[in-house]
C-alpha cells in the first residue's frame, strides 16, 4: 500500500469514527440521562438572575453552600441554586416588609428515569432539600426572633415554621398541582438547642422538628416550569401528593449588623440523610459579611 492509499484509509477511518462518536452523541442527548445536563444549564442562568436581586446582594452578604458537584457525591443535585421570593413571600405572609431569599438543592438525577429522586418514594431522598433562608424584615424586627425582658433573642416556632411551608406549599407542590384544599402542612419542633458554634459561627439554634407535608410523587399532567430545574416526573405514583411524614433541622442566628436572618436547614424523609447532608455539606458552609 502507497502513500496515498494510506492516506485515504486513515481519512476514511477517521470519517468513520467521527460519525459514531457523533451518533453517540445524539442518542446521549435524547437519552434520560442527558436530563440533568438540560436542567442545569437552564437553572445556572436562572440563579444567577435571582442572585443579582437577593439579600446577599443588597446586604453583601457571601454564602456559599456546598452542592453534589464540590463535594464529589451523586446523591445531590450539582450546586445550590438560590430564588428571590420577596413578593411571593409578602403575599404569603400578608406582611409587606418582609423579603426572602433561598437557597436550595434537592435529590440528584436518576440517569435512568431522567428526573431527580425528589418524586421517587422509594428512595431515601424522596421529598428531601437543604439550603438556608435569609429573611429581612424592613421595619428592624428580627424575623423569627423574639426577645424575653433584657434576655436574648430565642426562635419563635411559629414564624420559623411559616417559612418552610411558603417554600413547600407555594414554590414546590402548587407547581405539582397542591391546591388549598389538599394542602398538609404539620410542624412540631421537638428540640431548641442554647446557643451554639455552627459554620464557624457563634449565636446559632439548632432546631429540630417532625413535620407532616404533601409529598412530591405526582404522575405529569402537562407542562410546567418546575420540570425544567427537577425533570418530568417518571417514578411509580401510587397516591399523588400524598403527605409524608418527615424529619427537619434549622440552624438559625441574626445578623445584627445586617439586620437579617439566616436559616440553614434540611428536610427529609430519613433521618440518616438528614445526618449525614448536615455533617458533610451544610457544616461546610462558608458565611462572610
Amino acid at each position: 500500500m502507497n502513500k496515498s492509499e494510506k492516506k485515504v484509509m486513515q481519512t476514511k477511518y477517521k470519517r468513520h469514527i467521527a460519525t459514531h462518536l457523533a451518533a453517540l452523541f445524539v442518542l446521549f442527548c435524547l437519552s434520560p440521562a442527558a436530563n440533568v445536563f438540560y436542567s442545569m444549564a437552564v437553572m445556572g442562568i436562572y440563579s444567577k438572575i435571582n442572585e443579582a436581586d437577593s439579600l446577599m446582594k443588597t446586604e453583601n452578604i457571601n454564602l456559599f453552600i456546598p452542592g453534589g458537584l464540590t463535594t464529589l457525591r451523586s446523591d445531590w443535585y450539582p450546586f445550590v441554586m438560590t430564588f428571590t421570593a420577596d413578593d411571593g413571600f409578602r403575599r404569603f405572609t400578608g406582611d409587606s416588609s418582609l423579603s426572602l431569599t433561598i437557597l436550595y438543592n434537592f435529590p440528584a438525577f436518576s440517569p435512568l428515569k431522567g428526573c431527580s429522586r425528589l418524586y421517587d418514594t422509594a428512595s431515601p431522598y424522596y421529598n428531601s432539600f437543604y439550603g438556608a433562608y435569609i429573611v429581612k424584615d424592613t421595619d428592624g424586627t428580627p424575623y423569627g426572633f423574639t426577645k424575653k425582658s433584657d434576655g436574648p433573642l430565642y426562635p419563635d416556632a411559629a414564624a420559623v415554621a411559616e417559612v418552610p411551608k411558603y417554600d413547600f406549599w407555594r414554590l414546590v407542590l402548587s407547581e405539582f398541582g397542591l391546591t388549598g384544599g389538599n394542602a398538609v402542612f404539620d410542624w412540631n419542633i421537638t428540640d431548641i438547642s442554647e446557643p451554639l458554634s455552627y459554620i464557624g459561627e457563634d449565636g446559632f439554634y439548632r432546631i429540630d422538628a417532625t413535620l407532616t407535608v404533601n409529598g412530591s410523587s405526582h404522575p405529569y399532567n402537562g407542562f410546567t416550569r418546575s420540570y425544567l430545574q427537577y425533570g418530568k416526573p417518571n417514578f411509580p405514583v401510587t397516591e399523588a401528593l400524598a403527605p409524608v411524614p418527615m424529619y427537619g433541622r434549622l440552624y438559625g442566628t441574626y445578623l445584627e449588623e445586617k439586620q437579617v436572618s439566616i436559616f440553614f436547614y434540611i428536610v427529609a424523609t430519613d433521618k440518616k440523610v438528614l445526618e449525614e447532608c448536615d455533617r458533610e455539606l451544610l457544616s461546610q458552609s462558608i458565611l462572610e459579611y
